[in-house]
Parts: C-alpha cells; structure tokens; sequence
C-alpha cells in the first residue's frame, strides 16, 4: 500500500469516526429536547394543578363566606327577620313615614339556592336615600338591589321605589338574625362621605346648584371691647327661597390675637391688640350637592377715644311760682269794741281771714304784720321795716312799697 492509499484510508476513518460521532451527537441534542419538552410539560402540569387546587380552596372559603352571608333555610324564618331589619331601618334609623314594604313567595332557583324579593315604596330626599343605599350595601348579606326608580315629588323630595333581592343558601344556617351582622365598608370601596360624594355629585332632577354668594362686612373695634355684626348671604340666584346657609370659622386662619365666635349669624370679634387683622369666613349652602365658599373679613382694632369733657349745662329756668296774693283781696276793717280788725277774703282758699292790728301776715310774696289800718288803706311793715300799702277792695300782689318811693323822692 503505497502512501497515497494509506492516506485514503486514513481519510476515510476519519470520516466515518466523525460521522458516528456526529450522529451520536444530534441523538444526545435530540434527547435532551425531548426531555427539556417533558419537563415543561410537568411544570405546567403541575401549576395547574396547584392553580385548580388554589382556586378549589378559594371557592370553598368563598361558599364558607357566603353560607355566613346567607339568609336562613327557614324560608318564613327568613322573610320575617328581613322584613323587620328593612322596617327597622327605614322607620326607626332613618325616620321614614307611609313607608310600604311588600315580599314575593320564595322561589327555587336550578336547585341551588332559594330567592327572596321584597318591594320598597316610600318618600324621601336623596340624603336618606344615599344613607339606606349606604347601609343595604355595605350591610354582609347576600343581597341586591334588582330596581330602583327615582322620581322627583318636589324640591329635594323623591318617591322611591326599590325591589330587592335575597339569596338563602342549602348549607346556611336554619335561622340567621339579620339585625345582627356586621356592616362593611369595603363593600363599596370607601367611606360614606365618599359614598355621599360619588352620589350627590349626580344632581339627577335640576340644574347645577350654584354656590351662595355673600360680601363680608368690615367690622371696626375698640381695643378690650367686644363688637357684633349681623351676616348675611344668598343662597345663589333663584335658590334662596329653597335653600338656607350656614356660618363657620376658619379657626387655622384666626390670628392669636384675636377672638372670634359665630352663633348662627352672628358674628362677635374681639381683641386686647391695636392692629388690623383678617381671617376667614365658610358659607355652606344646603343644596345637592352643597357648595361652600370662603371670604376674608376685616377687623380694626383701635385705641379707645379719649372721654369727652362733660358738658356744663345752664339749669333751666325755674317754674314760675303762682303768688296767692292775686286771690286775696283787702275788703273792710271792722271795729269791735276797742279792737281793730282787718278782713282779707281770700279767693284761693273760699274763706275770710280776720287779723287785728299787730298780727303776723304771710300770704303769698306779702309777709310781715299788719301796721296800721282805716277804711281806705291797709299798711303792712315788713321785716326789712318796709312800709306796703294796700288800697281797700284790691288783691294784697298790688302793695306799694311806700318806704321805696319816699326814699327815691328823698335821693338827690
């Protein structure tokens, strides 16, 4: 065998240890694929196993759940017991009247489960409505609301119709009091200001309430002192005769050194600082939904006025004084034996006065005692030893002072 055919065969062993070894090779990849293949398949397998195992577990919690939820198997049991929590609710918590509640005969449902239906008729407004839809949905039964058809009566009046739906399951208990269990809020993801929200923001029967409009009044005070002022707001066009607001303080916005209250629509300020100073104001309207705003009042504070001097006022003239002297008349002098008297008739009094010579006089501005007397004159002298003369028949307030004259004519 030459070289060029030792070369050949060698050639050739090769070949065929590289093609066994090729064949073999692709056998092992293939087998390793088919093996990968079988175990995926057993993985998933396997997940879904333990997904219909999860889901088996989850179905019985949920069945556990509901049985808790259901209405009892005693079907008279059951309608009564719902009939009294719908009563209880409706009149006693919400304070509903003429309120109509009606039931359906229970009914078998596939042979599964057995469904109750109860009808609702009443008067209300949306706020009560929301607060029984709040409490029905929130309450853990196992129950729906099929229908419900509100229709408006008046403003913020509804008459409402509900039917209602009750599910008693085989496996719950005979008899379950429905005034017993619990309510849940996660029910209708949320509190019931949320659920409040969500369904007043509707506003089904009329136009968009509109928010109250009102202009603060500047209130200037004196420092230490108390002032008051009266507020007054609208309830927005057309809607104050519907409507009525409210006050409240921004308590976060009172600077500390003021003080501030609202009693319904008063609003009474004071402060012991010197200074101008804001705060502000809510306005709430009772509409649906109600709508709030906020304004800004004004409060100065000054120093307190200096008094005023008092002012000196002239004392008003007195009265005049009637002088009774008008009423008493000099009429005669009488002599009886050796005593002298002098009769004065006085008017004022409807009697005659008798006095004799020497007797104290006092009758009206004329005072003293009498000095002397004859048929025409009378002569009183007075403590001042004035001499008065009075003619005979005239009133005594026409005595002349006799001692003036002669002093007068005797002057220089």
């Amino acid at each position: 065998m030459n070289d060029r055919e030792k070369k050949l065969l060698l050639f050739a062993l090769v070949a065929v240890v590289l093609g066994g070894l090729l064949t073999g090779t692709r056998s092992y990849l293939s087998y390793i694929n088919d093996l990968k293949s079988d175990l995926s398949m057993a993985e998933q397998d396997r997940q879904s196993y333990e997904a219909n195992q999860m889901a088996a577990e989850i179905y019985e919690l949920t069945v556990d759940d509901y049985e808790t939820m259901s209405l009892g198997k005693d079907h008279n049991h059951a309608l009564a017991s719902y009939k009294a929590w719908l009563i209880n609710l409706l009149e006693t918590e919400l304070g509903l009247e003429d309120v109509r509640i009606t039931n359906e005969p229970t009914r078998e449902i596939d042979g599964k489960y057995h469904r109750h239906t109860f009808g609702i008729n009443c008067e209300s407004d949306l706020k009560t409505l929301t607060d029984f839809l709040y409490r029905f949905e929130t309450k853990k039964l196992l129950h729906r609301i099929k229908d419900l058809a509100v229709s408006p009566t008046g403003y913020d009046q509804l008459q409402i119709r509900i039917i209602i739906e009750a599910i008693s399951l085989p496996e719950a208990e005979q008899r379950v009091d429905i005034a017993s269990i619990a309510h849940d809020e996660s029910l209708v993801d949320g509190s019931y200001e949320d659920y409040w929200e969500r369904i007043s923001n509707r506003n089904f029967f009329g136009p968009e309430n509109k928010a109250p409009t009102f202009t603060p009044p500047p209130i200037a005070a004196t420092v230490g002192e108390t002032e008051s002022r009266t507020l007054t707001a609208s309830a927005g066009a057309n809607e104050q005769n519907l409507q009525n607001v409210s006050y409240s303080l921004d308590t976060e916005s009172i600077p500390a050194d003021v003080k501030a209250s609202i009693t319904g629509n008063r609003l009474t300020v004071s402060s012991n600082e010197i200074g101008r100073y804001q705060f502000n104001i809510h306005v709430t309207d009772t509409g649906l939904p109600a709508k709030t705003i906020t304004k800004t009042v004004a409060v100065t504070i000054s120093e307190k006025p200096k008094p005023r001097p008092p002012t000196v006022r002239p004392e008003p003239p007195k009265p005049p004084v009637f002088n009774v002297a008008q009423l008493a008349f000099f009429t005669s002098t009488v002599q009886i034996n050796d005593r002298v008297e002098v009769w004065i008739h006085r008017r004022d009094q409807g009697q005659i006065v008798k006095l004799p010579v020497g007797a104290k006089i006092e009758i009206g501005t004329v005072k003293g005692r009498i000095h002397a007397v004859n048929q025409r004159y009378l002569t009183i002298i007075t403590e001042e030893q004035e001499l008065l003369e009075i003619k005979a028949g005239k009133a005594l307030s026409t005595a002349v002072n006799v001692t003036a004259q002669a002093e007068a004519l005797l002057s220089p």
